[in-house]
């Protein structure tokens, strides 16, 4: 591979960026603001403008260089819930949202501890935990809609390939879902009411699936492989 398509969501930003790896630079880049929509039911990303917008950036790009792969990097503190079709079960939080300190009592009471997770206590949706906590609190549906726990950066890998998948960085982000000791789940999943639902989780740099045909078609890239992803600190 020497050239590659590189799906950064961050949050401030969007950005495609296409990278020959040959010179570890980047050589074009398509960039738009990340916005937020206040609700209702809380505040969210905009999934669709977000997709719209990378279809339109790697179409482009495609015409100006062979994508050769595509590895998708975005901001922690974020999943998506999945339904059993694949579209989204609910809105997507915004991790700044407040909402889940309401139940912070309720949420320190069933959060496993620092030693076993190594996931400090943080205000906001920074625990994702204490973000899946509040969300399936305030919608008393959304436990039973949801089939899939998808991180962040394979939400959009899933987009591209039809493969699910978390990955090691964004559940070591201080999710509290994960225990890095024994290379699994908290007690916190079973806890929520989420066991057996987690995507698998995978390192970053594995192959998640091959470009979907109708993406192929569509975008104008051809049968590439898509990395897992990362979480842009890392």
């Amino acid at each position: 591979m020497q050239i590659i398509a590189v799906i950064d969501i961050g949050k401030t930003n969007v950005k495609v960026a296409l990278v020959d790896l040959s010179q570890g630079a980047e050589v074009a880049v398509e960039t738009q603001p990340n916005r937020v929509i206040p609700g209702p039911p809380w505040p969210h990303f905009d999934v669709a403008g977000q997709w719209a917008f990378l279809s339109v950036a790697l179409r482009r790009l495609a015409r100006e260089a062979r994508v050769e792969g595509i590895v998708v990097t975005t901001h922690g503190a974020c999943a998506a819930l999945l339904d059993r079709e694949g579209g989204l079960a609910a809105p997507v939080l915004d991790y700044e949202h407040p909402g889940p300190d309401a139940l912070r009592a309720a949420y320190d009471a069933i959060r496993p501890p620092f030693s076993l997770t190594g996931s400090p206590a943080l205000p906001m949706g920074l625990n994702l935990g204490a973000q899946l906590h509040w969300m399936l609190a305030q919608d008393a549906g959304l436990r039973d809609r949801v089939a899939q726990v998808v991180t962040w950066p394979q939400y959009w890998g899933f987009r591209l390939t039809g493969e699910v998948a978390s990955d090691l960085s964004s559940l070591g982000c201080h999710t509290d879902l994960w225990n890095p000791w024994t290379g699994d789940w908290s007690s916190l999943v079973e806890r929520l009411g989420l066991a057996g639902r987690m995507a698998p989780a995978r390192r970053p740099g594995e192959v998640l699936g091959v470009l979907h045909p109708d993406l192929q078609a569509d975008l104008g890239i051809g049968e590439v492989p898509v990395l897992v992803g990362i979480h842009d600190s890392n």
